[in-house]
């Protein structure tokens, strides 16, 4: 007994000593472990820091380049952007390598978590962002002639020849008439399928990978002008009277003979003619502080003010030589030309019918302008208010037309050989906002940043830049059609309906982009040709009956098609967005 109590003591003895050797090893395995954990945690942290003020330089760089090559203005829109992200600027760098990078670069203390066991509070955090303008061009062709971006069904009806692939993110069912075809695969995120009575496909794919809606906004907009307030309004040298006037009258004189003034006159009030005057000249300036109401002809060799109202005689001439300045309305019921640097009426310019307005200079009018009759202007035009062209009379203007509020141009004829921008100011309805009547000839863009834009009625419209609508875009016209080399975008709806006959010459594109809206395809006179996109990503594309020849994608979050004939191939032409497009990119 005894012998085997000490055995066990030993025993105990030997069992004690492994207990504290593994207390020891335990010990030494928990430092490891959070030394690891210290590690792994730490450097977990310092990454998620690091991303944090890495993306703050990148939003920092990016925003401050499209202020280049202003160096001062792209700093300190730099240091506003690094503090929005949450981050003091007095430590954040930017440089300018050159007049077209912007570099942003900070350093920062990271806190650190397990480290601070071992006496290490923070690591240094560096993070650097280079930015620069790149052309960035979007390709002619989408991978497939349709999209269907939504996971509802998409049905394919009609009489149709797609000569390339279909994708849709639900369902997909070619069904149609007979001889219709897909020479592609109907690609379906569901179950693809075809009427196989009907209708031909080159392959079907069932169960595919789903798809998001591709973004093409940022290269199409970028294209669209941006239209401020601030655009519409201009100032003019103001002409008044001065110590060279050589010939003053009295207020409210009437002349009632042939007059020839050799020198600049002046008048401290009204001024008028008799009808009986056959003629009134001035070699020189004429100011009038009050109303000009002439009965008879007038010429002017240099610049002409008046005060109050000028009305010009009827089926009489008036001309300026120089600058017209005109205070109040302007009422112009002869043959009427300035031909001086600008013509500033300060309230509302009335162009009376059967006679012709010429402008040779930029007009300013800071009330409406509504013309009935024939009108040249040989420069830009401003309105301050509504600019419309009424009736069966003919305009062109050699410039841009810029319009407040509203513009109407009904038919006889309008050319513009600049850019049309409509803003759209106090208007108590969208549907008055932008609408034209053809013929129409445009060879820059039609901007309407405010309600709805309506091309309607006879005539051919020609136009070559890019048409856009802050509301919605709408076509109904009569047998001829239009033609244009840019791209059709509206915030909401866009409609090419009614008998339009939609067309584009050789070499020409016309893109359809509704940007939070349907578009609709109605039923068309000898077909619609299109070479570019259809564009719905938030809406639905619905080609109803007509006949339709489309060059390019059909891309929508829905698709609506049962059309009389469609024919999609893919475009062979360069879209207006895809040139001369840069954007900002991150190049460090």
């Amino acid at each position: 007994m005894f012998y085997k109590k000490k055995k066990t003591s030993r025993l105990n003895g030997f069992f004690r000593a492994e207990e504290g050797a593994a207390m020891i090893i335990a010990a030494l395995s928990l430092v490891a472990f959070l030394s690891v954990a210290s590690l792994v945690t730490d450097m977990g942290l310092k990454y998620h820091q690091k991303s944090k003020l890495q993306s703050a330089m990148d939003s920092a760089a990016l925003a401050a380049v499209r202020y280049m090559p202003d160096k001062e203005k792209a700093r300190t829109v730099a240091l506003e952007y690094v503090e929005k992200n949450g981050y003091s600027k007095d430590s954040v760098v930017v440089e300018f390598p050159n007049d077209e990078i912007v570099r942003v670069s900070d350093s920062v203390e990271g806190k650190t978590i397990f480290a601070s066991l071992f006496d290490i509070d923070s690591v240094k955090i560096n993070a650097k962002a280079a930015a620069r303008f790149v052309d960035k061009n979007m390709a002619i062709n989408f991978d497939y002639l349709m999209f269907h971006g939504d996971s509802s069904p998409f049905n394919l009806g009609g009489h149709y020849n797609i000569g390339g692939s279909i994708f849709g993110n639900g369902t997909v069912k070619a069904d149609g008439g007979a001889g219709s075809k897909v020479t592609g695969t109907v690609f379906a995120a569901g179950q693809a399928m075809h009427n196989q009575y009907s209708v031909s496909v080159g392959q079907l794919e069932s169960y595919v990978n789903s798809q998001k809606m591709p973004d093409f906004d940022e290269t199409i907009m970028a294209v669209v002008p941006t239209v401020e307030e601030g655009m519409f309004t201009k100032t003019y040298p103001h002409i008044g009277p001065n110590a060279f006037y050589l010939y003053r009258y009295p207020a409210g004189t009437t002349l009632n003979t042939f007059i020839a003034i050799n020198g600049s006159t002046c008048c401290p009030g009204d001024f008028s003619t008799g009808y009986s005057s056959e003629l009134l000249t001035v070699y020189g300036d004429l100011y009038v502080a009050g109303n000009f109401a002439p009965q008879c002809p007038v010429y002017v060799t240099g610049n002409v003010y008046v005060g109050g109202n000028l009305t010009t005689p009827w089926s009489r001439d008036f001309k300026v030589g120089g600058n017209c300045y005109v205070e109040g309305n302007a009422n112009l019921q002869g043959n009427t030309g300035v031909y001086g640097e600008y013509f500033y009426v300060g309230g509302n310019l009335d162009r009376g019918s059967n006679h012709y307005l010429k402008c040779e200079c930029e007009t300013y009018v800071k009330g409406d302008i509504t013309l009935n009759g024939k009108t040249e202007f040989n420069g830009s035009v401003y309105c301050n208010g509504n600019f419309k062209k009424q009736g069966s009379v003919y305009m062109s203007v050699k410039g841009n037309v810029y319009a407040l509020e509203t513009l109407r141009f009904e038919s006889g004829g309008t050319v513009v050989d600049g850019d049309v921008y409509v803003y759209g100011k106090n208007c108590l309805s969208d549907d008055e906002v932008t609408n034209i009547s053809g013929p129409f000839t445009l060879n820059g863009d039609l901007i309407s940043r405010k309600g709805n834009l309506n091309l309607s009625g006879q005539g051919t419209y020609l136009m070559k830049g890019i048409v856009y609508s802050g509301g919605n875009l709408s076509t109904n016209q009569g047998s001829s059609g239009i033609t244009l080399s840019g791209c059709m975008i509206a915030e909401n709806d866009i409609k090419i309906g009614g008998s339009t006959h939609t067309y584009n010459e050789a070499g020409a594109t016309l893109s359809l982009y509704s940007r939070k809206g349907d578009i609709t395809l109605y039923s068309q006179q000898g077909g619609f040709d299109l070479w570019g996109i259809v564009y719905a990503p938030e809406g639905n594309v619905a080609l109803a009956s007509g006949d339709f020849d489309i060059h390019g994608s059909i891309i929508g979050n829905t698709i609506t098609c049962n059309p009389g004939g469609l024919s999609m191939s893919y475009n062979d032409r360069e879209l207006p967005y895809s040139k001369g497009v840069k954007t900002a990119v991150l190049i460090e």
